[in-house]
């Protein structure tokens, strides 16, 4: 046999493994789906909120229970478990630790909780790397915002008259974004803790207990819609690496600091927004089931009846694919450590 005729004989060969492979591929997507179909038919899945009931959390982690099982493979049901604690942060350890690591736990989590993560102030030793991202609903940018009766309505106003800031405690955003902020632009929030809850602390803003408090954007366009454009609140500041189109006058506290090592830790404890209210599950799950959770969520936001819940409910919707935002989390946690150190003091609950 020549040299040429072995060559094409081989090249023939290929050609026939690669039309092999190429015609069982549908095959095995579908006995992999199968395969998941009959895991999950009849299961529960269960999201968990590190928050109570009525919060930005908890509506778009109901949001997404009335829509992905009819994109899950076996259409399981799937409910919504509260586990409020420690500003979000119980629940984040939880789906960690204790979880089932098969697929039925999943967790819209604390949006901090890559930087919670970095910063070693979740309990016990969670890696947020290690969970598996599903999908992101949107981002979620926390807005400090002042009544429009108080006259230091800008940072720069607020660098010269103090105004009292209520934050639901120490450690969480609403108190070590204020606190950054005087030690790093020169502010003067006096900031007051222990307020049970975002809804809490917005309400003493209504009442006029405190002059500014903080409360996501997707939050706020939910329950209160009219609060921003029509001046009811001035937006002093947003957390996140930019502004966001519906206030753009609003400085971005990533945009803020003196020095570059204070615009650095200011741009790290921004970068939660990016994460903002998503899905993940628990470490360890099999890569079949984890693909087509992914499909199921990708699925669901480009479902018109889930668009269409979303937008009557006032919610805002900017999704991120599943391996996106997996390394959204990683980038997150990639940081030098004289920036954790910068940050470290003001996270730990002081």
């Amino acid at each position: 046999m020549t040299m040429t005729m072995f060559a094409s004989r081989r090249g023939v060969l290929a050609g026939l493994a690669l039309s092999l492979c190429a015609a069982l591929a549908p095959v095995a997507g579908a006995l992999a789906q199968d395969a998941v179909a009959d895991f999950y038919r009849g299961k529960t899945v269960t999201i968990y909120v590190g928050f109570g009931p009525g919060g930005g959390y908890d509506v778009y982690a109901r949001l997404v229970s009335e829509f992905l099982s009819r994109h899950i493979p076996g259409n399981p049901n799937v409910v919504v478990e509260n586990m409020p604690g420690a500003g979000g942060r119980i629940a984040v350890q939880y789906l960690y630790a204790v979880a089932p690591q098969d697929g039925t736990a999943l967790s819209v989590p604390v949006q901090s909780m890559a930087l919670d993560s970095l910063l070693n102030v979740l309990p016990g030793e969670v890696d947020a790397r290690d969970f598996l991202a599903i999908g992101r609903m949107t981002t979620e940018y926390e807005l400090g915002m002042v009544w429009n009766n108080v006259e230091a309505n800008t940072l720069e106003k607020i660098m010269e008259t103090p105004i009292s800031f209520a934050s639901t405690g120490a450690g969480s955003a609403s108190s070590f974004v204020p606190l950054m902020l005087n030690d790093m632009i020169g502010t003067q929030f006096n900031v007051i803790q222990g307020y049970q809850g975002a809804n809490a602390a917005m309400m003493a803003l209504e009442t006029g207990e405190v002059d500014g408090a903080m409360q996501g954007i997707a939050g706020m366009t939910a329950s209160r819609p009219e609060w921003i454009p029509s001046g009811v609140v001035d937006v002093v500041w947003q957390l996140g690496l930019r502004r966001h189109e519906l206030v753009p006058d609003a400085p971005a506290v990533a945009e803020l600091g003196n020095t570059d090592i204070d615009r650095a830790a200011l741009r790290l404890v921004s970068g939660a927004a990016e994460i903002g209210r998503a899905l993940i599950t628990t470490p360890n799950v099999p890569d079949d089931r984890v693909e087509m959770l992914r499909t199921a969520f990708d699925a669901m936001v480009a479902d018109p009846d889930f668009v269409a819940a979303a937008q009557e409910r006032n919610y805002l919707l900017e999704p991120m694919n599943g391996a996106d935002l997996q390394a959204e989390i990683a980038a997150q946690m990639d940081i030098p450590q004289d920036v954790i150190d910068r940050v470290l003091p003001y996270v730990v609950a002081q």
